[in-house]
């Protein structure tokens, strides 16, 4: 839904802003509409913060994973403890 609405605010801002502007860059320059510079702006800004915010999760994943296996390890020793026969003693 965010997604939607983000899509047509840039939209209704490429319509008001039909104007060419120059990007400048290392290898060159060219004009492209003000609106799809700036949707593109925001689109690449997206996709490196869900790439930042993935990089970041992954050692916690690896973390979680580590500490399930520990955990089934843990629940089968128990689970065979428990079948052991009790002695008198």
């Amino acid at each position: 839904m965010l997604v939607i609405a983000t899509f047509c605010l840039g939209a209704a801002f490429s319509y008001h802003n039909p104007q060419a502007v120059t990007l400048n860059y290392l290898a060159g320059q060219t004009e492209i509409a003000l609106g799809a510079l700036v949707m593109a702006t925001v689109a690449l800004s997206v996709a490196v913060m869900v790439l930042t915010f993935w990089l970041i999760s992954l050692p916690r994943r690896a973390e979680t994973l580590r500490l399930r296996r520990r955990l089934e390890k843990a629940e089968n020793e128990l689970h065979n403890l428990r079948q052991l026969p009790l002695k008198d003693g």
